[in-house]
């Protein structure tokens, strides 16, 4: 049983980070098929002995899973919604498994031990990033982010420190703690500090604050276990300890400020009072006044965040750069709470399991003291104190990735695995109908994947083909994803996207007109969906444009400006519109407050489209 297990399990959080951590759908969904497929098989073992998990532990992951379930169901744009709904699915799915069944230390050894097997991988793309490579990536994904910060198999340095901070506290517990031979501990000691570097890499000013804080709470664990079982050596072993550290930040410290672009980042670390994070946290707290209680539902952040931005971010601020932050607008305090809930069961129950290891064997030890659930205890209990820390700045548990990871690592402290096995004696006790449960929640998984995987594949190639401007498969893959999948709006947004770009190419008037009424219709269906989007409404816009309906395309530039008040870009398009349809006063004032904004070439944007519009057919224009 936990070979088979144990090996679904391998697979689903290597697979996921190989596919740049699951962050579009259509990547996490074979890592969630593998762990949905493992709870349904598990059904084969249901009355197999069972070692129970800490019921606190068990309460405060199904109430918090619960309650994301019911918000992101009622959330009011449901495909926004549909990416927290899986990610726990998922995520609840690893832990049970990993606290129901994935019970003893050896294949969790196994587990850690992939997972390390990935890091290094992590860094050696990283390495290869961060030597000017900006570009690398494996298994044919294209890296945007372009800069000297390594990202791994990721598509942020940031996600890539909150994983590999995590893995490195787990190397290090085996390598302190475990009964593993002295070869396996050397290596996963080197592997420690090949993480370490990874972070250092990843220029992430929040994995470098977590790293410390998550090694200082390491020792501070170290100290504890020394302490309870071996008092007489305690204040030698502090000294050790102090030491290493001591070594490990001077030598970590040399390197970091013989880099430029390192001491570029910690530079930026000292002024934190400018970074942009602080006016993300801002736009996150107006949307919590929104709706204190049960937040504005899943996803919202996306456009909750474009409305109430401050001027000086003039990126798209996706996410909070806080997952506690993020947590409360979307979910309000009801889910704040539930996840405080959750972190506190589960890290009482990791100092209690540390304890209890510690009097039950390293106090009786004959020879010398080690236990491999100490190992596993204590690595799982400093990593979520980095997850924790790391929490504050980034947003780590958005990532399916890092999620998994994570719902791994809860999995071993809601169950440590140290009693000993009971006999399940009905089929109506609550471990069987836990487990049960279990391979319900699988069943389930694998029926909404199935409902929408295909949607996802044929949306994810015609955003490829609309990258690569082949137009015409564009067109015929986002009608496949709409017939698969009508509740994605992305399809629409991309078909309307082609058909608009190849009627501002067309140089036949009647074609013209064919081809930018189809692109209208295209983003008022994808708007139906997700009317808030600004980057809809401009399209619509200019197809409006395009087919001239003046009218109608200044409400669509108004409808997202209003959404998005704070966005330089915008002004500068609806300028454009203003100059086209006769009005050069009005446009002049808009192309000032984009300026203001941040905005840099206001005086190009649009301009193409509007000499194309001009060309076509001039007579039809309004009169300046």
């Amino acid at each position: 049983m936990n070979i088979f297990l144990t090996a679904l399990l391998v697979a689903c959080l290597t697979l996921i980070q190989c596919l740049i951590g699951g962050t579009r759908l259509v990547w996490s969904f074979p890592a969630y098929a593998l762990v949905a497929s493992a709870a349904v098989l598990s059904l084969v073992w249901i009355r197999r002995p069972l070692i129970k998990p800490a019921r606190l532990c068990l309460l405060s992951t199904l109430l918090l899973a619960g309650y994301v379930f019911w918000r992101a169901w009622v959330s009011p744009v449901p495909y926004l919604a549909r990416t927290d709904a899986f990610m726990i699915a998922g995520a609840l799915l690893v832990y049970l498994l990993t606290a129901l069944y994935v019970t003893d230390s050896r294949p969790r050894f196994w587990i850690v031990a992939s997972l390390l097997a990935v890091a290094v991988l992590h860094v050696y793309v990283g390495l290869h990033q961060f030597r000017g490579h900006n570009g690398f990536m494996l298994f044919g994904f294209l890296r945007e982010d372009v800069s000297w910060r390594a990202s791994g198999l990721l598509i942020c340095g940031n996600h890539l420190a909150g994983y590999l901070e995590s893995l490195a506290l787990l190397a290090l517990s085996v390598t302190f703690w475990s009964r593993m031979r002295l070869g396996f501990k050397m290596l996963s000691g080197y592997i420690a500090g090949v993480c370490y570097l990874g972070v250092i890499l990843s220029g992430s000013r929040g994995g470098y604050l977590s790293s410390i804080v998550s090694l200082a709470g390491f020792g501070l664990l170290c100290i504890w276990v020394i302490g309870i079982y071996r008092r007489r050596n305690l204040s030698t072993f502090f000294l050790g300890i102090f030491a290493a550290g001591f070594l490990v930040l001077c030598g970590t410290g040399y390197v970091m400020t013989h880099n430029t672009f390192i001491q570029e980042r910690l530079k930026r670390l000292a002024e934190s009072s400018q970074d942009v994070r602080v006016y993300n946290w801002l736009a996150s707290l107006d949307q919590y006044r929104l709706s204190p209680v049960v937040g504005t539902g899943a996803g919202t952040h996306l456009y909750y965040g474009r409305l109430f931005r401050r001027p000086q971010i003039q990126v798209d601020p996706v996410h909070s750069h806080g997952d506690y932050l993020e947590l409360l607008a979307e979910y309000g305090i009801i889910g704040e709470l539930l996840a405080l809930f959750f972190l506190g069961t589960h890290l009482f129950n990791g100092l209690r399991s540390i304890h209890e290891i510690t009097l039950r064997r390293l106090c009786n030890a004959l020879t010398t003291a080690r236990s491999d659930s100490l190992a596993l205890a204590l690595g799982a209990t400093a990593a979520v104190i980095a997850l924790m820390a790391h929490s504050i700045v980034d947003f780590n548990m958005h990532i399916p990735g890092n999620a998994l990871l994570f719902a791994f690592i809860f999995g071993m402290l809601g169950n440590p695995g140290t009693d000993r096995p009971e006999r399940v004696r009905s089929w109506v006790s609550g471990p069987v109908l836990l487990r049960g449960g279990l391979a319900i929640l699988g069943i389930a998984t694998l029926l909404g994947i199935s409902s929408k995987y295909m949607g996802e594949v044929w949306a994810e190639q015609a955003r490829v083909s609309l990258s690569k401007n082949d137009y015409q498969a564009c067109i015929r893959q986002a009608s496949e994803a709409i017939q698969a999948d009508p509740s994605n709006f992305y399809p629409y947004f991309y078909q309307g996207e082609a058909n608009r770009i190849i009627g501002f190419r067309m140089q036949i008037p009647g074609l013209r007109t064919v081809f930018f009424d189809r692109a209208v219709t295209a983003f008022q269906k994808s708007l139906e969906l997700f009317p808030q989007d600004e980057s809809l409404l401009v399209r619509l816009g200019q197809a409006l444009d395009g087919a001239h309906r003046f009218e109608e395309a200044g409400e669509a530039y108004c409808e997202a400006i209003r959404w998005d008040p704070n966005l330089g870009l915008l002004y500068a398009y609806y300028a454009a519109h203003l100059e086209l349809i006769g009005q050069p006063e009005a446009a002049k004032k808009c192309r000032e407050a984009a300026a203001r904004l941040g905005t840099e070439n206001v005086e190009t944007i649009g301009k193409l489209e509007a000499r194309s519009i001009l060309a076509s057919d001039p007579a039809l224009l309004p009169q300046k």
